[in-house]
């Protein structure tokens, strides 16, 4: 028997992703007991796979994602290359079964209210959306949210909702028509509203990794910052841009941040590649889960 602590401290979306290698991590080494060291405890709540351990008694293994840097060419996808650096931290071997990750609802839960018929006073259908970003990533920022709100009100005629969700320390396009839960939501608050969404719908972030754990609809505008492959789950709308612009002909162009800026902007300073993506575009994305019949206008799926 080996007492393992996995510790990751990157951000939400990245910690839910590392799931999928943990579950199969127990899966291929039942005898082993497995806990975690996060920011995001509220992720773990009520999962099966983890035990309970102390540092002192345990082997502490610092687990990232280097593989990151390959996925141009290698066509891995995120989940893997957690998969990947516990196989070699810790020296075993791990049999993948998915790259879907998860989070874990109790009974007890499903049974409250939703957040949005309580504070909104909203029961029926709705779509989370975030339209925010982290302060030091500009290419994730998508400049026509609310021409897409106005799109999805007239469309939905009231009968299903946009609820607006982000941290209160990243910056948020003030939005008209819909419900505003910027800030209002811890991160187990979040798991919830998305396990009682139609779907979720924003940029490469937490949002749309939840919606992909409880198997959700989910539109992401990507653009072209970042390969497809490393990101896109099976039964997501992923609207990227790669291979129609020469800054990302083939992976992306990975800039933003401490990476740098882009290189390819309108006089604005708006990103070519999210140019391309019209708000048309992601309201098609989302009615084609009520064309193919995967969602109706009723709540749940």
């Amino acid at each position: 028997m080996r007492k393992i602590i996995l510790k990751q401290d990157q951000s939400p979306g990245d910690i839910l992703t590392m799931t999928r290698a943990i579950i199969d991590l127990k899966q291929s080494h039942p005898e082993f007991e497995i806990d975690v060291d996060t920011p995001c405890p509220e992720i773990f709540e009520h999962c099966p796979y983890l035990t309970k351990l102390d540092k002192s008694e345990a082997e502490v293994f610092n687990i990232r994602y280097d593989k990151i840097n390959d996925s141009g060419w290698s066509g891995e996808h995120f989940t893997d290359a957690f998969r990947q650096d516990i196989e070699y931290k810790l020296g075993v071997k791990i049999v993948k079964t998915g790259i879907k990750p998860d989070l874990w609802i109790s009974d007890e839960e499903k049974g409250w209210i939703n957040q949005v018929e309580q504070d909104c006073k909203w029961p029926g259908a709705f779509w989370i959306l975030n339209a925010g970003v982290k302060p030091d990533n500009e290419l994730k920022q998508y400049h026509r949210w609310q021409e897409f709100v106005n799109l999805f009100n007239e469309h939905f005629g009231g009968a299903v909702r946009l609820v607006q969700i982000g941290h209160k320390s990243h910056k948020h396009a003030a939005l008209k028509g819909v419900y505003n839960l910027v800030g209002k939501t811890d991160l187990r608050q979040l798991i919830r509203l998305c396990y009682w969404s139609h779907g979720t719908i924003g940029p490469i972030s937490l949002q749309f990794v939840l919606a992909a754990a409880f198997e959700k609809p989910h539109v992401v505008v990507a653009g072209g910052k970042e390969g497809v492959r490393w990101h896109q789950y099976n039964n997501g709308r992923y609207l990227a841009t790669n291979g129609a612009l020469k800054c990302c002909s083939w992976d992306g162009c990975w800039k933003g941040g401490k990476l740098g800026k882009c290189v390819d902007q309108l006089p604005d300073g708006t990103p070519r590649c999210f140019d391309l993506i019209t708000p048309q575009m992601i309201l098609d994305a989302v009615t084609m889960y009520y064309k193919g019949g995967i969602l109706n206008l009723e709540r749940g799926i």
